[in-house]
């Protein structure tokens, strides 16, 4: 490329002062600097190398599937494969804080190779960078927009309709989900994925409240899992699918021994192998399922231990509860200034309920007022939820006496726990709640 035109990578830079300075490294050079720690340089060399590349793809692609299409299809496969190695590199290499916007990049990486399959590669990365950097939901309108023009079927690549099924489900679009599912289980050849999916699609039966439906799939997994599933993926990851499929069907069939059978799993992982985040996850889930079996100490400690690897908004409020049941906290307001409340994404329906809880064994009046506050800032997408929410702070404004008659019927918690997997398997029935309210 000359130094004045505009460098591949869409920075909107000229080569000379983009991509030039690391042109013709090679994956040596990466790794070296990855296993130094040089994440800055490493990212600028991955960089480079999807650039040398691109140069390339923009010689030679598009001639070669217009004069000879045989062939040009062969080095487009090829291309694709190129891409997507070099894109991991660049997504695994990101600095911290870089602003680099790799979602309008992709769009110009896209307009290079004219065929489909390369735009969907593009369209692919696009979606996972606005997924992976959408606090706050600065990156909301692109992920809808993206996702309203992919068209699904059989055809659609596994890895987009994983991430298509990720962005959606906080949406709580079912009829989209169940058709994502029934694809992604036609599609799976990993047995343990496939009873994922099939699981997957019972959670959602559950909520358009097909019980009957959702229990006989769910049946089905479980006498598969109980029969044995060999693990074929990474063991980590299959071990950690396998015990929430079993913690989730306690739902379905209220017997502790399923709980018990998921800690059993967890127990088996090697937590050593884990990075901070990973860890952090792994002590809230043991956490999670002792504290739906009650065992309010022992999840007490694991909440603690995750909160130390890493602040989540999940363990904050759980152990809230935890805390609770033990009566070792006095004052829940102190409680709350801790929790940074903009970091609980979906966690705050939950979030709810528990302060509810909270404040009547407390007898605490005044957080009351928290509450409503927390309630005016609540930015939920799903209209159901919106509106159920803007019911229960009508009623929480009504006059200061009837507020503890209306928190008191949120306790017991498990009157209106439902399945809701965006919730860690653990949701609230706003519905119901509602419903009582009003009585």
């Amino acid at each position: 490329m000359l130094d004045d035109e505009k460098c591949l990578c869409g920075s909107g830079r000229m080569y000379g002062i983009c991509c030039k300075p690391f042109s013709g490294m090679k994956i040596e050079d990466y790794k070296r600097e990855l296993e130094s720690k040089n994440y800055i340089k490493a990212y600028y060399i991955a960089i480079a190398m999807l650039t040398d590349y691109l140069v390339k793809v923009k010689k030679h692609t598009n001639r070669s599937l217009k004069d000879n299409p045989a062939i040009g299809k062969f080095i487009l496969h090829q291309d694709i494969n190129a891409l997507s190695e070099l894109a991991d590199r660049i997504f695994c290499s990101i600095p911290e804080g870089n602003t680099d916007n790799w979602g309008e990049r992709f769009e110009t990486i896209n307009k290079l190779v004219d065929a489909e399959e390369w735009k969907n590669e593009c369209e692919y990365y696009q979606l996972l960078y606005y997924d992976l950097n959408n606090e706050d939901g600065r990156f909301t309108e692109q992920i809808e927009a993206i996702a309203k023009n992919i068209k699904v079927d059989v055809h659609t690549d596994q890895r987009m309709l994983e991430l298509l099924r990720s962005v959606i489900l906080p949406t709580g679009e079912l009829t989209k989900l169940l058709k994502l599912d029934d694809i992604l289980i036609e599609k799976s050849e990993d047995s343990l994925m496939k009873l994922k999916y099939q699981f997957d699609k019972a959670i959602q039966l559950s909520l358009v409240s097909d019980n009957e439906g959702a229990k006989k799939i769910a049946d089905e997994v479980i006498e598969k899992l109980e029969k044995g599933v060999p693990y074929t993926e990474i063991e980590l990851y299959s071990q950690d699918i396998t015990a929430q499929m079993y913690e989730l069907y306690y739902n379905f069939e209220p017997d502790r021994k399923w709980l018990d059978k998921a800690l059993e799993i967890r127990k088996q992982m090697k937590v050593d192998n884990f990075n901070s985040s990973g860890k952090a996850k792994y002590f809230s889930d043991i956490a999670y399922v002792n504290w739906k079996l009650g065992n309010y100490e022992v999840a007490e400690q694991h909440f603690t231990t995750s909160l130390g690897y890493e602040e989540n908004a999940f363990a904050q409020i759980y152990l809230l509860n935890c805390l609770v049941e033990q009566n070792k906290i006095k004052n829940l307001k102190e409680y709350l200034e801790n929790v940074e409340f903009n970091t609980l994404g979906v966690d705050c329906i939950d979030f709810l309920i528990i302060l509810g809880n909270a404040a009547i064994r407390l007898n605490d009046t005044s957080s009351i007022e928290t509450l409503k506050g927390y309630l005016k800032e609540i930015n939920i997408a799903v209209p159901y939820y919106k509106l159920c929410l803007k019911e229960l702070e009508l009623e929480l404004e009504k006059k200061s006496g009837r507020i503890r008659k209306i928190l008191g019927k949120l306790s017991p918690l498990k009157e209106y726990l439902i399945l809701q997997p965006q919730f860690n398997g653990m949701g609230i029935n706003l519905e119901k709640i509602i419903e009582d309210l009003k009585k």
